[in-house]
């Protein structure tokens, strides 16, 4: 079994697009999609689930969040990293992203500790898959990206060279934005097929 988490792009809210794909098990079949609306990459509910799947001996896929969701968290994320410590107890909501933490600095901030997030379960679960679809809509979808370069879809791709399913592989930056409905990087229908093949190689 492959379970799949992640935001909302894999939620109901927009799956029903392809919900006669997935009845007839076209798509996502033996799968477990399991979406969280605004699920920031710092929830310790999301290494819960990571965990738990694991210990059922499920395969695991995370549809890596953006940076920017949950940035109120700002000030407890500088707390935490004062105390080494990496999670939150949340699990996002929709719209989670306040125009006052939107600054370059404090991008810089959110993105470099979920890089540290994102390293520590990788420790723990070596197997995990890692794709960063909101990234790649960021910073390659979109050339002009206001994102500190180390932290842009090409320099992940090479830190996690191990771990990633690599976007590259399968579409083009000019493709990927017709396979989209909007800025945040939700799919439409040819955009669950394309996510469907990532899951199936």
């Amino acid at each position: 079994m492959k379970y799949i988490i992640g935001p909302s792009h894999m939620g109901s809210n927009y799956t029903y697009v392809v919900a006669d794909e997935i009845k007839n098990k076209i798509l996502f079949d033996d799968c477990i999609l399991d979406a969280y609306p605004g699920l920031p990459v710092w929830s310790k509910h999301l290494y819960t689930c990571i965990r738990d799947n694991f210990q059922k001996n499920n395969e695991v896929y995370w549809l890596v969040s953006d940076y920017k969701f949950n940035n109120f968290d700002y000030d407890t994320i500088i707390e935490l990293q004062k105390e080494n410590e990496l999670f939150i107890d949340t699990k996002g909501s929709p719209g989670n992203v306040s125009r006052d933490f939107l600054e370059e600095h404090h991008i810089e901030t959110l993105g470099n500790h979920a890089l540290q997030v994102i390293d520590f379960i990788i420790r723990e679960f070596p197997a995990i898959k890692l794709i960063f679809w909101c990234l790649y809509k960021r910073t390659k979808a979109n050339a002009d990206s206001s994102y500190p370069k180390h932290l842009w879809y090409d320099e992940i791709k090479k830190r996690y060279q191990k771990n990633i399913i690599d976007i590259d592989l399968f579409t083009t930056p000019e493709e990927f934005n017709n396979q989209i409905i909007d800025e945040g990087a939700h799919p439409n229908a040819d955009g669950f097929r394309l996510l469907n093949s990532m899951f199936v190689t």
